[in-house]
């Protein structure tokens, strides 16, 4: 990843967490890291533990907020979730796995689109 995707992907997620704030999520972590990959935002959505992935596509993209996540994408989100709760030591929780996609328009607006519960364990 170039430091431009890496950069547009950061502002993404600080937007994302505005975005999920306003609608009454509370933030827990942003970018939690395992050995096979990363949870952009951790967030308590009323009693859901709930681990957001953030799509953000600028105007200039050529992706589709639509396409979400590949099957490899998913599993990796899922193990990195099952090592934070181990290592957080918290059990009976339901859990809940969303998608926000953000996308820029060259106006500078931005079009959001949540999925709760995008796919499942």
């Amino acid at each position: 990843m170039g430091i431009e995707s890496y950069n547009l992907g950061r502002r993404g997620e600080a937007i994302a967490e505005q975005y999920l704030r306003d609608r009454g999520y509370r933030i827990i972590e942003r970018n939690f890291r395992s050995r096979r990959g990363e949870i952009d935002i951790i967030a308590q959505d009323r009693k859901a533990l709930v681990f957001v992935e953030v799509k953000y596509y600028s105007f200039k993209s050529f992706s589709l907020p639509e396409w979400l996540l590949i099957k490899r994408k998913q599993r990796s989100i899922i193990h990195t979730a099952k090592v934070y709760l181990q290592r957080k030591k918290i059990k009976k929780t339901f859990c809940r796995f969303d998608v926000l996609t953000i996308h820029g328009r060259e106006d500078g607006s931005k079009v959001f689109e949540l999925y709760k519960d995008a796919f499942r364990i």
